[in-house]
């Protein structure tokens, strides 16, 4: 049986040719943008569009919270969430500001998306606080070696983080303080 596609981009540390760079504009979603959102959601992870729509919605307008939508031209590239997480009692994961999800549409990948998404969000939470937070599964180098380039250092390894596991993998545990 083949292996199920990956939800992570291909790692391409030093691709030869790589497409030109998108330039998209960010702004917060609002709920008009839930619907096309889940559609991109459910094309780039599968699922039910309703349980994302849901699920999105919830996590647009919510206090400490924030959706970013990237578009180029007209066409819905992507989006990306940052959310206050408390501390969490099992993995001991530290309370702060997390960026808990970016999809990219597969069009756009490797054009600067995910970047211009996790910049936006890096900014937004260090006008909230000192730190923001990821956590990345080890099993995705390309997201890995990203945010070491924007300036996040990593701080341990483990089988989960803010109650996330890693389908029996490891995960790690990033965090990029804001400049002095």
């Amino acid at each position: 049986m083949p292996d199920a596609p990956s939800v992570f981009a291909d790692y391409q540390p030093e691709p030869h040719s790589r497409p030109d760079a998108a330039a998209p504009t960010l702004v917060e979603a609002t709920a008009a943008d839930v619907a096309g959102l889940a559609e991109l959601q459910t094309s780039a992870r599968g699922g039910l569009v309703t349980e994302w729509a849901a699920r999105i919605g919830r996590a647009v307008g919510r206090e400490r919270n924030a959706v970013v939508v990237a578009r180029v031209g007209q066409e819905l590239a992507g989006y990306a969430t940052v959310a206050h997480l408390a501390e969490h009692p099992d993995d001991h994961a530290p309370a702060g500001y997390y960026l808990v999800g970016v999809t990219v549409a597969a069009g756009w990948r490797r054009r600067g998306i995910g970047t211009a998404l996790t910049r936006w969000r890096m900014d937004w939470a260090w006008q909230h606080g000192p730190d923001v937070w990821c956590f990345v599964s080890a099993a995705n180098p390309a997201s890995i070696d990203m945010h070491l380039e924007l300036g996040f250092t990593e701080l341990r390894r483990g089988p989960q983080f803010q109650g996330i596991t890693f389908s029996g993998q490891e995960g790690v545990l990033l965090r990029a303080r804001r400049s002095a």
